[in-house]
């Protein structure tokens, strides 16, 4: 029995001890997998976290880009503001300058001096308002703003009209211009006239600036596309034609690593930056034009041999017999009265500038019109209501009661819809177009205006007639003879050349003034030439004759 209770009692603890070493594995089991538990735990935490700091990286930067979003628009509509203000301020003395010179001109008894001093200030006022536009193109661009405006016109005019307005230009600088058109341009087409011609005055103006010697060359073939009939016909959306342009110039040309920066916004060349003229725009805004049209602009230019740049836009034939029915645009004459047997009209000019208000004043007078004026909308409404004026010169921008809002006012009755209103103002976004529309405007009219386009409105809107002045060229002071100025300016003695460049580069007016003098008994037709040039501020021009016969600067 005591061996029996004693193996019972080893067979007992085996078993135990079996049981034991069993739950200790187990123990050391679930201990394995409680740390793996843990550390999946610790890393799924770490993943958490990671994720929230990610989380909230996100939400910062998002919060970021949607305030930088912010601020980059609030910028754009500051920069739209500035520019509209701007504008409105450089635009608005511009028209003063250039309504008072015409004014001026219109008086006969002004001498050949006062003459070419108003043309200068003419030219001038011109060049600045180029600027300024140069500036409002290019910020149209930037804003996606730019349209084309498409209608029916002539090509053939447009092409003798640019080569009307540079050849002045060309002759005084000594240089030969030529306008070269191929048999194939059509003369009716459709397309956005104002851009494409704003493109060629770009790139002539810039051609006949940098060659000081030589020729500058316009040319203009076209190729037209398939679904045109023979004998020039053509079947609707189908009759397009691409017509190209080339601008030759046998001036200082270009180093390669130049043109590259030839379009660029605000970029010029070395020569462009001597001359100390332009904003470095021009080319810039003529490109996206071109590409707008449907065409490309490219370059080609050697140091010392000459620029070529080439483009091409798409237009559409125009039916020829609704283009002949419009009539070609009248040539710009001198009006001096209304024709007889017509009412006496009467015009309101509604502006808070007392400048803008005289010169439309003194202008529609001197004409047979009868005017009057206010100087915001409630003075332009309650003369309206008691003068009843066939047309209203609204201007859009004043105190107290806006332009928008006095037409508005007018237009709403049926006797104000009767009156024509014509929208005035300074600023030349489109928006403002749109807007003078919606109030009723029946047309617009940008500042600086001209006087022609004063008339134009009367003679569109009233159906007024004028009389014009006769023989227009032989009341304006006559130019300087025609002559070889390069040929005759190499002529004249070293020494005095010499002299002559060196006045030039001082823009010492007066210095020029002595060597003319100098020359005068020999070549008087060239003194009077040079003289004025020296008028008209071209001491480049003078620079350029001056320095003829020397070889060209690489």
């Amino acid at each position: 029995m005591q061996l029996v209770g004693i193996s019972a009692f080893v067979v007992v603890g085996t078993l135990l001890g079996v049981a034991l070493w069993a739950l200790r594995r187990r123990l050391l089991a679930c201990e394995g997998a409680l740390e793996r538990k843990a550390q999946e735990l610790e890393v799924s935490r770490a993943a958490e976290q990671r994720l929230g700091e990610e989380l909230v990286e996100a939400r910062r930067a998002e919060e970021e880009a949607r305030r930088a979003r912010a601020e980059a628009e609030a910028a754009s509509r500051a920069k739209s503001a500035f520019l509209a203000n701007m504008s409105h301020e450089l635009r608005t003395p511009l028209n003063s300058i250039l309504g008072f010179a015409q004014l001026m001109e219109r008086d006969l008894s002004l001498g050949h001096r006062h003459r070419e001093n108003l043309m200068v200030i003419c030219k001038s006022g011109e060049h600045l308002l180029g600027l300024v536009n140069d500036i409002l193109e290019m910020a149209k661009i930037e804003a996606g703003r730019m349209t084309l405006v498409d209608a029916d016109f002539d090509l053939h005019a447009l092409l003798s009209g640019l080569s009307e307005m540079f050849s002045v230009e060309a002759q005084k600088r000594g240089l030969t211009l030529a306008i070269e058109r191929e048999q194939d341009v059509p003369q009716h087409v459709h397309g956005d006239e104002g851009k494409l011609r704003q493109v060629l005055i770009n790139l002539l103006g810039n051609a006949l600036k940098f060659t000081p010697r030589g020729s500058v060359t316009l040319r203009a073939w076209a190729r037209r596309s398939t679904g045109v009939r023979e004998g020039g016909a053509h079947d609707g959306a189908a009759a397009r034609v691409r017509v190209s342009f080339e601008v030759v110039d046998t001036g200082r040309g270009m180093a390669k690593e130049e043109i590259e920066e030839l379009f660029e916004a605000f970029g010029q060349t070395a020569t462009g930056r001597r001359s100390g003229e332009g904003t470095g725009l021009g080319l810039h805004i003529s490109r996206r034009i071109v590409r707008m049209m449907g065409g490309d602009m490219q370059v080609e230019s050697q140091p010392g041999r000459g620029t070529t740049l080439r483009f091409d836009v798409r237009l559409t034939l125009a039916d020829e017999g609704d283009a002949r029915a419009g009539g070609e645009a009248p040539r710009a004459r001198r009006v001096v009265a209304l024709s007889p047997g017509q009412p006496r009209y009467r015009v309101l000019v509604v502006d808070d500038r007392w400048d803008v208000r005289h010169c439309l004043l003194k202008l529609l007078d001197s004409v047979g019109v009868e005017v009057r004026s206010a100087t915001n909308g409630l003075g332009a409404v309650a003369q309206w209501e008691t003068w009843s004026p066939h047309l209203v010169l609204l201007d859009l921008r004043m105190p107290l009661l806006d332009g928008y809002e006095a037409a508005t006012r007018i237009k709403s009755s049926p006797r104000g819809r009767e009156t024509v209103v014509v929208a005035m103002t300074a600023s030349a976004f489109e928006q403002n177009r749109s807007l003078a529309a919606e109030a009723g405007c029946d047309d617009f009219l940008t500042k600086p205006f001209r006087d022609a386009d004063i008339f134009n409105l009367l003679t569109k809107h009233l159906g007024a007639r004028f009389e014009v002045e006769e023989g227009p060229a032989e009341r304006r002071p006559a130019g300087p003879p025609a002559v070889d100025l390069a040929r005759a300016a190499a002529g004249l003695p070293a020494a005095l050349r010499k002299d002559l460049r060196r006045a030039a580069t001082r823009l010492d007016a007066k210095a020029v003034q002595a060597a003319i003098d100098r020359f005068r008994p020999e070549d008087a037709e060239l003194a009077g030439a040079v003289a004025e040039l020296a008028r008209g501020y071209r001491f480049d021009s003078i620079l350029a004759l001056s320095s003829a016969d020397e070889e060209e600067p690489s």
